[in-house]
This record gives C-alpha cells, structure tokens and sequence, in this order.
C-alpha cells in the first residue's frame, strides 16, 4: 500500500523552479531516504509533502487523499509527524512536557475546559501522559523525564524531538537530517533507533546528508540534484549509480 505519492510534482519561486516534476512513492512499512548536494531541493520537496508549500503544479496524495496547502497542525492531524533540521524543543519545558505536546493533536477539551479543569480534561491529561510515558520506555528516555529537555546532550535532545513526532500518532514520520551535529556514537544510536521505529510498524521518510546512516537504513533512496531526480533504488544501486557518484558522493563516495 502506497501511504505517499507525490506524481509530477514541481514546486517554483518566481523564475527559480526548486523541484522539477518530481515522481515519488513510500510504501507501508518502508524507510525511504531523500538524498542530494546543498540545493537540490530536498527541504522544499519535504515542505511540499507537509504542506506547507502548495505545488506550482502536480500532486501529492496521502492515503490516497491529495494534500492540500495547510497549517502544520492540520497536516500533523491527518498522521503527518516530522522532526526539524534545528531542534525545536521548548526551552522551559521538561523532556516529559515537550512530548506532551505532541499527544494534544489527539485531545478534544477545549479552552474552557481547560480554564475550568473538568473532569473531562482531567482524564484525558492522564491517558496523554500514560501515553507519553510509554513513548518515553520506548526510546529509553523515562529515566530523564523531569529533566529540561535543552539542558541534555545533544544526541538526548534530538531523541525528544523524534519522541514528541511519535506522540502524534503518525502514519507517516519524517525526519528531517536526524543525525545533524551528531558525534560517530550518537549517529550510530540514530541508526539503530530508526530502525527500532520502524520495527513498530512506523512508515519513515528520512532527509540525511550522513550517507552512512542512510545505507545502513534505507529499503529505497530517492536522489535530487538541482529539482530534479537524478535517481532512485536500493541503497547497492545508488551507490554504484555514476549519476549520483557525480552530483552528490564524490569521487571517493563519502559526500
């Protein structure tokens, strides 16, 4: 089952054309990688999947549904869940609060109710935070869940931003370069929390510029240079792909 399509999809800003008639699927289950240089187009086709930018022309479909411009608290209601190149994590928050908020989507008291604390608001606080707490056992972050979630390492910090996307209740997570500013340890854990994820039956599209990362977790690789896409297959064809050798890994295959 496709849970992502997006056919002939082009995204342009005046005369500058940032995603070139763009084909692109994910199926259930998969995690796919969307690769390229500086510029190729990547944040801009992830935008487009959000949202956030309609398509100049083309069309993205989501479960079958097209995705029309909307606010991000919309997307994020249709089983959109993301994660940000810069972590936005709230800075006076505690790890368990920041991924509270992820859960909120999902709830259905209101303003009053919740100024007046009804019984209500009451219940449902405590099944958002049963659910959070699971959330947290899962990715190994009960124990820091009274910290300030800024205060923590780096590579914690970004495992609070994946845990706050999951509390959405996605069909579809995107994760946005998830091992940026990362040291070889916290890259490694990355890769093996993305899978953990996606042994829960998650579907992830995943925006990276580590390409060790992305070989090592990827069941299909989508490649863009300048709009266009330059290639797509399994992570062996990619690598062994001299388009891609020439825009994007380099002679030596490591950029």
């Amino acid at each position: 089952m496709k849970i992502l399509e997006a056919n002939q999809v082009t995204k342009a800003f005046g005369g500058l054309v940032a995603v070139n008639n763009v084909d692109f699927h994910i199926n259930e289950g998969e995690i796919v990688s969307l690769i390229g240089p500086n510029g190729a187009g990547k944040t801009t086709f992830f935008n487009v999947v959000t949202g956030i930018y309609p398509p100049t022309s083309g069309e993205v479909r989501f479960l079958g549904e097209t995705i029309k411009k909307s606010r991000p608290s919309e997307i994020t209601k249709l089983g959109i869940g993301r994660t940000f190149q810069n972590i936005r994590l709230f800075s006076s928050m505690t790890v368990l609060e920041n991924v509270m908020v992820g859960q909120y989507c999902r709830t259905t008291s209101n303003l009053l109710a919740t100024i007046l604390k009804t019984p209500k608001l009451i219940r449902e606080e405590k099944e958002v935070e049963k659910k959070v707490m699971g959330i947290l056992d899962f990715l190994e972050l009960t124990h820091l869940k009274d910290e300030i979630a800024v205060s923590l390492p780096y590579g914690y910090q970004r495992r609070v931003e994946v845990a706050r996307a999951l509390a959405t209740d996605p069909t579809l997570l995107l994760l946005d370069e998830p091992a940026a500013g990362m040291n070889t340890g916290e890259k490694i854990e990355m890769t093996n929390l993305i899978k953990k994820i996606r042994d829960q039956g998650y579907t992830i599209l995943v925006i990276e510029h580590d390409m060790k990362l992305v070989m090592g977790i990827s069941d299909r690789i989508y490649v863009l240079e300048y709009g266009n896409k330059i290639a797509e297959g399994l992570p062996k064809e990619i690598q062994n792909n001299e388009k891609v050798i020439a825009a994007y890994l380099g002679k030596g295959g490591n950029e």
